[in-house]
């Protein structure tokens, strides 16, 4: 949510979404310690929460216990988010590559931030120019590698 608030993506994800959950530890990394260093995107993240679009969502006692097993192997926020996501049985929208890789062995379906860009271009959501100068600004970051750029680049040239 982070990376897509800041290329400036919310609003085509929230045109395609009709809701977004988050665990508390989730909320504490991007809301609560967003806006303590100042970031606007934390104050964007907020305000969808109060409109009711972004939703923390408390853990049930056993997935707080799954979430405490899992923190020992990945990141408190992805823990949750991955006990969460098993809970509800939703898909998880996560770039840790560890944390993919452990959602994985609950058999939780994950994409990534380039992957829900692909998924607003090819269901018409976000505009083919757009897709490309994100996807470049994205690497641009350096968040993901070049050869992971260059196939959703060439990916999403398969779509006018």
């Amino acid at each position: 949510m982070i990376h897509l608030s800041r290329l400036g993506k919310l609003g085509y994800v929230r045109s395609r979404f009709s809701q977004i959950m988050i665990p508390p530890a989730v909320r504490r990394e991007t809301i609560e310690a967003g806006k303590s260093e100042g970031y606007s995107d934390a104050l964007s993240l907020e305000g969808l929460e109060r409109e009711g679009w972004l939703k923390t969502i408390r853990l049930s006692k056993a997935s707080d216990s799954l979430a405490a097993e899992l923190s020992g192997a990945v990141g408190r926020g992805e823990a949750e988010a991955i006990a969460l996501a098993t809970e509800k049985r939703e898909r998880l929208f996560m770039d840790d590559l560890k944390g993919r890789r452990t959602a994985e062995l609950y058999r939780v379906e994950t994409t990534t931030t380039l992957g829900v860009m692909l998924e607003l271009l090819v269901s018409g959501a976000l505009p083919r120019s757009d897709y490309v100068r994100n996807v470049k600004e994205y690497g641009g970051h350096g968040w993901i590698s070049g050869e992971i750029l260059s196939d959703y680049l060439e990916r999403g040239g398969r779509f006018e």
